[in-house]
């Protein structure tokens, strides 16, 4: 869309107050503020809303006197407070950009991709993939064999599309120095041959025995990659981005794009404590520059996912018996984790995917915590299983349930085969988390899935794929309404951080983020909910990504 910008007609004077005025008109605002759900004039100066109402020339009066208004007409466009993304990996996300993109293909696609990639290779370059998924294919698992003809020169790693496996050539074997007199890998799996000989698929803790064997510049430079991962999130109408797969290293530089004007959303970050880091002393700092960086907490990994057969659960996968997945951490390490997270101030966001993942964390913080509900807003990442007795302790206890509804697309086609006609019944149950008053937010999981909100407000509302099955939806009765789905990328997302006073809501004093779309959101047929194009994204008054 083109932007209509003017000025107010006030007189400027030579000492007019520093910051920047904006008058926004002819939007329809749904605001998600309960006692004003509907503007169509919002005012901003110096990034925070002064007004958001229906009167134009009274939100003129809530500006500075003698401070001249930029006024930008929307043309009776749709506005969304702006949205945030609760789980995201930006840098990974960027990388992606740069590597094979191998979704949807089958194993003989795959291989003719790599072989391609080849081509334009010196020997010893690795080659990078991601986003293959075996279900589906005949025969199980691929392997190194199938990579050796298309790559013999150069080590090949392919990321499964839950990253939690890679699918890795004789080459990269032969790199990593790795044999089949090779010992059990703890918190992972290795899978091997009928012989007993490694077949290039690495699952969990394990994938690292490949990755130590690459050098940094084997990938792009992490800044970079976040940069161009963040023009695309912008253009998906997303105003702040929380990552939890953050470089502690990084950040000098990561202010520095900030100041540079070269990072435009606003920013909270967690990083990875695995094993347990000595170093836990990069204390909590909100407002870091401007009110648009934040390191929150640390992210812990307990167990893999369910496509891998990783998630650690209760009882053998029903697809694989005798099989239970993996995990991360003893109790006792996993405690000392908390302890010194809960010490320093920190909020944790722990992956748990299977119900004996959540079942440890459970039992973990409630022994650091204690069983009483608790303000630290602690967040439990995907949150796919659950025991009823530990569902029951979650909510007690106020944890943050995150999930990544837009995953449900890629999980409808083998989460009962995992999981069986039983289990799968109190899986993904995002409805009875809201019902019981628990707090439920929402992300992508980039570059697991994709970055667009619009995907993950559909699926959580409809409970389908992007094809429209399965028919009535998967368990529909655990489905979102429209606005629940809208609040777990807004007010909700808000909250989980601590920032119910600045974002989520469109309200007088809140920072003026939002998101300009061609759809009223709660009106639009299901199916259209996820073509939803973003119009303009504005961040702190200003607008950061018009298309």
């Amino acid at each position: 869309m083109t932007l209509d910008v003017a000025h107010s007609q006030k007189t400027v004077a030579p000492n007019q107050p520093k910051g920047r005025a904006a008058v926004f008109q002819r939007l329809k605002a749904l605001t998600l503020d309960p006692l004003k759900p509907r503007a169509s004039v919002l005012a901003s100066f110096d990034g925070r809303l002064t007004y958001v109402g229906d009167d134009f020339h009274e939100a003129l009066e809530t500006l500075p006197e003698q401070m001249e208004a930029e006024v930008v007409d929307f043309k009776d466009r749709y506005v969304l407070p702006g949205l945030i993304d609760s789980h995201a990996h930006i840098a990974q996300e960027g990388l992606r950009l740069s590597q094979l993109d191998l979704r949807g293909l089958s194993r003989e696609q795959i291989v003719e991709a790599v072989e391609k990639e080849a081509q334009g290779k010196k020997p010893g370059e690795w080659i990078h993939g991601r986003a293959w998924d075996q279900n589906g294919w005949p025969g199980g698992w691929p392997t190194n064999l199938d990579l050796d003809k298309a790559a013999p020169q150069n080590p090949v790693v392919l990321d499964r599309i839950d990253k939690h496996t890679i699918w890795v050539n004789s080459k990269a074997l032969e790199a990593a120095g790795l044999t089949a007199e090779l010992k059990p890998i703890k918190g992972g799996e290795v899978i091997r041959g009928v012989d007993g000989s490694l077949s290039g698929i690495f699952i969990g803790q394990a994938m690292n025995l490949i990755y130590s064997a690459m050098s940094p510049n084997d990938g792009l430079d992490y800044v970079e990659s976040f940069i161009r991962a963040e023009a695309l999130t912008l253009k998906y109408g997303l105003t702040t981005l929380i990552d939890l797969a953050f470089k502690p290293s990084e950040l000098p530089r990561i202010v520095e794009a900030l100041q540079g004007g070269r990072i435009k959303s606003r920013l909270r970050l967690y990083y990875i404590a695995f094993p347990c880091p000595d170093d836990l002393n990069l204390c909590p700092r909100a407002d870091l520059w401007g009110s648009k960086l934040a390191i929150d907490g640390i992210k812990v990994f307990s167990d893999g996912s369910l496509g891998s057969r990783s998630a650690w659960l209760n009882e053998d996968y029903t697809d694989r018996p005798y099989h239970r997945g993996a995990h991360a951490h003893s109790d006792e390490s996993l405690e000392e984790i908390f302890i010194k997270a809960r010490d320093l101030g920190y909020q944790v966001a722990i992956h748990v995917i299977g119900d004996a993942a959540v079942s440890q964390a459970v039992r973990t913080i409630e022994k650091v915590l204690g069983s009483e509900k608790t303000d630290r807003r602690w967040r439990l990442e995907h949150y796919q299983l659950a025991d009823p007795n530990d569902h029951e302790k979650v909510l007690n206890m106020g944890l943050v349930v995150s999930i990544q509804s837009v995953g449900l697309m890629t999980d409808i086609s083998m989460a009962v085969e995992r999981l069986g006609q039983e289990r799968i019944k109190r899986a993904y149950a995002w409805r009875e988390v809201i019902d019981r008053g628990g707090l439920l937010i929402n992300g992508s999981d980039c570059p697991v899935e994709s970055a667009n909100p619009f995907l993950g407000i559909y699926a959580a509302v409809s409970r389908k794929d992007l094809k429209g099955q399965p028919k009535g939806g998967f368990f529909p009765a655990q489905a979102l309404t429209r606005l629940e789905a809208l609040s777990s990328y807004t007010v909700w997302a808000a909250m989980a951080a601590f920032q119910e006073k600045n974002l989520g809501s469109l309200e007088e004093g809140k920072f003026c983020d939002f998101t300009v779309i061609d759809r009223d959101l709660l009106t639009c047929p299901e199916r259209a909910i996820a073509s939803t194009r973003v119009l303009a994204t504005v961040v702190g008054g200003e607008a950061v990504w018009v298309g």
